[in-house]
């Protein structure tokens, strides 16, 4: 399941880091944005002014340049990596050939301008003008792609930490599984009933809370069969319930189980979750591929904690504990006496952008 990175023109670094994880069961953590987010964030900036600043994006070149023995050990040198390794400045060649390009073009038409009327002050302003365009440009840029980014991917970083002392402080869990992504038919709902104290468990963004209402839109075949087995066990719709427990980080890769496509999943999650109750079923289609989907409403009931010893994988490639113990809800779990764990330090590999390092490292060391 994993990629060689021979093959990997761009982003090897970041496919090296998730096969060393999964080779040594570290857990993985994806903070940065979407492309979307930078784009609206980019449109958002266009029309404030504090976003054409040149004070951030002069105080980076400084910084750069400005080595002391001590920094010069935790920052990056950006120049000396370009030298040592040239194909680093691939995509900065590509992304600016265009707009080099297009100003060249324009400079060589206006010299051509220049020797027919001679109004050499009108260009020169117009230079001065473009210059100035430019820089200010390049100023949005580097505060919205960059320096913004950089505490985008620094915030998340310390996040990922205080979700790892989670772990060691006994209060979250983390499981590993590989599924195969199939499709209803080739994995029905088997008609041997599960246990009776077993509790599927669905993983939420958001705790659900006592007498929370919540809308699921479930089409994955997992959760379509994990709701298909809690209905299929229950005669009457108030007794059909399931768990379903707060997801503090998620990550999937696609990988071969059996020699069917299938996925890595590696979930961390709290211990205490909430009951809920399934109130409304609906039976729907997707739009454009016809596949089944269904609309879940749910309300929140009581609050429980997962037993992580109890915690298995069902045939179906969801969660299943087979014992939950009953807490007050808003309380942590009371961990038996010699299960504690006593809270440490964690240590982390952050992999971003070659532009990004050194924004990053800067503000980690702020917070």
């Amino acid at each position: 399941g994993q990629q060689n990175i021979e093959d990997i023109l761009y982003g090897a670094d970041f496919v090296a880091a998730v096969n060393a994880c999964q080779e040594f069961d570290i857990p993985i953590f994806l903070g940065d944005e979407y492309a979307q987010e930078t784009k609206r964030r980019l449109s958002e900036q266009f029309l404030n002014w504090k976003a054409y600043s040149p004070a951030p994006l002069m105080k980076s070149i400084y910084a750069n340049m400005a080595y002391t023995e001590d920094k010069q050990k935790a920052r990056i040198n950006i120049l000396q990596t370009f030298v040592e390794d040239p194909q680093k400045l691939a995509p900065i060649v590509f992304t600016s050939s265009p707009p080099f390009l297009l100003a060249s073009a324009l400079a060589f038409f206006n010299n051509g301008a220049i020797a027919y009327d001679g109004s050499a002050i009108s260009n020169t302003v117009e230079t001065i003008i473009s210059i100035i365009v430019s820089y200010l440009a390049s100023s949005l840029l580097f505060n919205t792609v960059i320096a913004e980014r950089d505490e985008i991917l620094a915030a998340s970083t310390v996040q990922a930490s205080s979700i790892l002392h989670s772990l060691k402080d006994n209060k979250s869990i983390r499981k590993r599984w590989r599924f195969t992504v199939m499709q209803e038919m080739e994995n029905p709902v088997t008609n041997t009933p599960s246990k009776s104290d077993s509790l599927p468990l669905f993983t939420l963004k958001r705790p659900l809370i006592r007498g929370g209402t919540r809308n699921l839109n479930l089409f994955e075949p997992r959760w379509l069969k994990m709701i298909d087995q809690v209905t299929k066990e229950k005669n009457t719709l108030d007794a059909k319930t399931f768990g379903c427990v707060r997801c503090t980080n998620k990550f999937y890769s696609a990988v071969s189980v059996n020699g069917k496509e299938g996925r890595y999943a590696d979930i961390i999650f709290e211990k205490v979750g909430s009951l809920a109750k399934i109130k409304e079923l609906k039976e729907g289609k997707r739009p454009v591929s016809g596949d089944r989907k269904l609309s879940v409403s749910i309300e929140g009931g009581d609050s429980f904690a997962v037993d992580e010893s109890s915690l298995s994988v069902s045939d179906g490639g969801y969660m299943v504990a087979t014992n939950v113990l009953p807490v007050d809800d808003g309380e942590f779990y009371n961990i038996p006496p010699g299960r504690e764990k006593k809270s440490e330090s964690v240590r982390m590999v952050v992999v971003v952008g070659l532009l990004h390092g050194n924004g990053v490292v800067d503000l980690l060391s702020k917070s």
